[in-house]
């Protein structure tokens, strides 16, 4: 039931399309079913004329009525013709509500989300797991709307049959009991393997995915052979299941069948030995036939709509799986908004994964205009600071104040549109140098995306492409260098005009020349910015205010850089074996 009142939720948006299939599903039913109505009355007239000819004093009239009204059935046929049109356009409709719904929702999760789920399965699950048969798209349409066109025939079909003759309907109903156990006795095993089948599909994503995205650690390991035997292996899983689902299909498909042509060879034999008897006309026994042959794929139509439910449940509980997942903290009840960012406190600050704990009892205050760096060992949790100052992370204990107000209190877009961050690794998009600096803004000056570009050091390199600002850099930007992407994703941060800056080891793609033209830009340009700056360069300490040196996931001193190292031990020996050793 809960299936079912999914696709009703869903429905209920589409109300006007969902009626107008209704009827027209009706209307295709009810055109069928009056072929064999009219053939039936052509055959009985002509068997009757030709039996008693002088008792039709106007034969060709009757004929003529007949015929006419063949017409008039086969002009709501060809109207009934846009029936499957309709089907079709609205199962990709539906795929479409669906895959903007669920994606959406994914851009909602934290890191959490992402971390439990693999890039390749997501994208079976917003792909594979919606198109086609007999995914949901193809299901909440013409898989619902075929077995419901396939329902009004048989009730339309069995009416009228027993209305000829009972004791023949009663027998063409046979092969329906039989029917609805084997698939009793098959439901189960199919949702099982259907589900194996969803799994080894998204395997191979996941692969497929790896291998795009690291093909230059394959080549320069020369492994591809080795990794060619990894996705070998999920072939072979996927084809194992794949011909699984195939071959319990076909045995359904099958039984259904000859149970159906068992049922058809019965009713033959018996209704020629009615005709034989002279209990039923000829026309009568044709029109039976042919609602017979028209019971047939309805009949199997009906099964298959569980078979399909089946397959298309496994794909609607994969979609709530990752719709149900744990979501980051939503915007509602977060009344406050940030004019200016004045401050930045960390208050008793903790924060674990799962049960291992990165940061332990942060106490430390950023003023604005303040440039903080903030340095430490590898782990020491320095980039999970940025990840809760963001608030892409939250803390297990303690809170992050802005203006003294929680972050947990304040609106997610207000406050992230006042941020301008830089990851470790610059991720950049398929498409040109100039959209992917204006991402993220809904519109630009261009001067001050100029200007942008002058500050970033990237004017000069940028005219030197054969597309200048349009130029296509490739998936993540592989047709760029790292600092070259380094310095666009600065760009991209810097043109939101950002009150908090947040650099995450930026400067390690930068040459020092271009670090130096970097900071003299951002004091001229940006002089009430905030900066939070993790950096493993000794150089980048003297363009600071403060430096927040961490160590196993706790501050240990924060001040200026000559008074740490002065005053702090530990401070001076991390500086001395990190730092100037290597300088």
């Amino acid at each position: 039931m809960n299936h079912v009142k999914w696709i009703w939720r869903l429905w209920r948006d589409h109300k006007k399309f969902i009626l107008l299939l209704s009827f027209m599903t009706i209307v295709s039913a009810g055109v069928t079913v009056g072929y064999p109505l009219v053939f039936r009355e052509l055959l009985d007239k002509i068997s009757e004329i030709l039996k008693s000819p002088d008792s039709f004093p106007a034969p060709k009239q009757e004929i003529y009525r007949i015929v006419w009204i063949l017409v008039a059935v086969g002009i709501g046929r060809m109207i009934a013709g846009f029936y499957p049109a309709l089907r079709a356009y609205m199962n990709y409709l539906f795929e479409y509500t669906l895959r903007k719904k669920y994606f959406a929702s994914i851009l909602k999760k934290d890191y959490r989300f992402f971390n439990h789920y693999r890039t390749g399965d997501l994208v079976t699950r917003l792909t594979d797991d919606l198109s086609d048969f007999p995914k949901i798209g193809w299901f909440l349409c013409s898989g619902i709307f075929r077995a419901f066109d396939s329902f009004n025939k048989i009730i339309f079909c069995i009416a009228v049959m027993f209305f000829m003759s009972w004791k023949l309907t009663l027998l063409a109903l046979i092969p329906v009991p039989l029917m609805i156990i084997v698939f009793y006795f098959t439901s189960e095993e199919l949702y099982r393997r259907f589900k194996k089948n969803q799994e080894a599909i998204s395997d191979i994503n996941n692969q497929l995915e790896l291998s795009f995205s690291g093909i230059r650690i394959i080549k320069a390991f020369a492994g591809s052979d080795k990794y060619m035997r990894f996705f070998s292996d999920a072939l072979n899983r996927r084809f194992s299941t794949e011909m699984n689902v195939v071959k319990l299909n076909t045995m359904l498909h099958l039984i259904y069948q000859y149970i159906d042509r068992v049922a058809q060879i019965v009713i033959v034999v018996f209704g020629g030995i009615m005709v034989v008897r002279g209990e039923i006309s000829v026309g009568t026994f044709y029109a039976f036939y042919t609602y017979l042959a028209l019971l047939i794929y309805p009949i199997l139509d009906l099964p298959q709509l569980f078979v399909s439910g089946k397959q298309a449940f496994v794909n609607i509980d994969r979609l709530e799986d990752i719709k149900d997942y744990p979501v980051e903290k939503e915007d509602k009840g977060r009344k406050h908004s940030i004019e200016k960012v004045q401050s930045v406190k960390f208050a008793g600050v903790d924060f674990c994964y799962d049960n291992d704990c990165i940061l332990k009892n942060l106490d430390f205050t950023v003023k604005r205009g303040e440039k903080v760096v903030i340095i430490g060992p590898v782990g020491s949790g320095k980039t999970t600071i940025l990840g809760l100052l963001t608030g892409l992370l939250h803390p297990s204990k303690g809170s992050v104040f802005i203006n003294d107000i929680p972050i947990d209190q304040i609106s997610v877009e207000g406050f992230r549109n006042k941020i301008g961050y830089v990851p470790q690794e610059p991720l950049l998009f398929s498409g040109t140098i100039k959209d992917n600096v204006i991402f993220g803004t809904d519109s630009i000056e261009q001067e001050l995306y100029e200007r942008i570009i002058e500050t970033v050091q990237m004017d000069r390199e940028i005219e030197g492409f054969s597309g200048r600002h349009e130029t296509k850099i490739g998936q993540r930007g592989l047709s760029l260098s790292g600092g070259q992407k380094q310095r666009l994703a600065i760009a991209r941060a810097l043109i939101r005009k950002p009150e908090i800056l947040i650099l995450d080891d930026i400067t390690a793609s930068l040459d020092t020349d271009n670090e130096k033209k970097l900071w003299e830009e951002i004091d001229r340009t940006y002089k009430d910015i905030t900066c939070f700056v993790v950096s493993n360069r000794l150089s980048t300490i003297k363009y600071a205010d403060n430096v927040i040196f961490l160590d196993s996931g706790t501050v240990l001193g924060k001040g200026k850089h000559h008074e740490l190292y002065s005053s702090y031990p530990e401070y001076r020996t991390f500086v001395e074996e990190h730092y100037l050793k290597s300088e």
